[in-house]
């Protein structure tokens, strides 16, 4: 079902079996075109007001699954208030149900939906990917220190990725994995070479899968203006998966994904995020709020 929060869509009550299937049936065709597979949290819906460019992109993907429990909260509060009749009581009414919404959310779990993660849509698409012989490439991702700062600009993280992902699923066919260019417009031209080569050297004119792994919105951009020129059939942007590919940066433990606690655990590790974190809340639900007042 698919909904809008602050405009920008969100594909709600998917599967990851769901987006499997969807995104399955899309790459075989050979006339497929190059599409995004937008894993969309608040940080993206909040930068979206702003950057018109990223809005569209959003909008235009394939699907557009949530990744992040803000976003669901975001969806249950618009339903719930959504009978509300417009009067001088509607702003209190709609902030109450606002403050329960966090509570009323998490009891009613069937209501609320679920997230879909780039860690698990990675994770899974590699693995039917390995199943069915679909093409994979890894761009992307950096060692960084708590600043932000690279550490070492030798490593390649997604070589890195690549490797244990090969010995995770057998026969998974990662035509090429490199960490060496940035997300600067200046380096599209070498990085398309660079993946064109690869290509060549695997006997094939596409890619069914493209991983980029630099900052969010970036990578967004990035995908919208190069995958064509590749071609890669679908795309997703996928922040720091491949630091948990790598084990360079561990998992939030469960019991604080249970809580909705992620975010914190990542503020930690990186306290370089917190300008990311404070848009993800509270700016995000009050931007939801006041939205819903008009």
């Amino acid at each position: 079902m698919r909904n809008k929060i602050l405009d920008v869509n969100i594909d709600f009550f998917m599967t990851v079996d769901d987006v499997l299937n969807q995104v399955g049936s899309y790459v075989v065709k050979d006339d497929a075109k190059s599409t995004l597979l937008c894993t969309t949290n608040p940080y993206f819906i909040v930068s979206a007001l702003k950057d018109t460019e990223f809005k569209d992109i959003i909008n235009n993907a394939f699907l557009s699954v949530p990744d992040g429990v803000g976003v669901l909260y975001a969806n249950y509060y618009l339903k719930n208030i959504a009978n509300l009749k417009h009067n001088i009581l509607f702003p209190v009414k709609a902030f109450l149900i606002g403050l329960g919404t966090a509570t009323l959310g998490y009891l009613n779990r069937k209501e609320l939906g679920k997230t879909i993660t780039g860690v698990e849509l990675t994770d899974k698409i590699c693995k039917l990917a390995s199943q069915k012989n679909y093409t994979v490439f890894f761009l992307g991702g950096r060692l960084r220190n708590k600043k932000g700062e690279t550490l070492d600009y030798n490593y390649d993280m997604a070589t890195n990725a690549k490797e244990i992902m090969e010995k995770k699923y057998p026969g998974l066919n990662v035509i090429g994995a490199t960490s060496k260019f940035s997300r600067e417009e200046k380096d599209d031209a070498k990085t398309i070479a660079y993946i064109k080569d690869c290509m060549k050297k695997a006997g094939i004119n596409k890619i069914d899968f493209l991983f980029v792994a630099y900052n969010p919105v970036d990578q967004e951009k990035w995908i919208n203006r190069n995958a064509q020129k590749i071609p890669a059939k679908m795309s997703l942007g996928i922040g720091r998966v491949f630091d948990y590919i790598t084990n360079t940066m561990q998992q939030p433990p469960v019991i604080l994904e249970k809580l909705h606690l992620g975010w914190l655990y990542a503020f930690i590790h990186q306290p370089w995020r917190i300008r990311r974190i404070l848009m993800t809340f509270p700016t995000f639900p009050i931007k939801v709020f006041l939205k819903s007042l008009k």
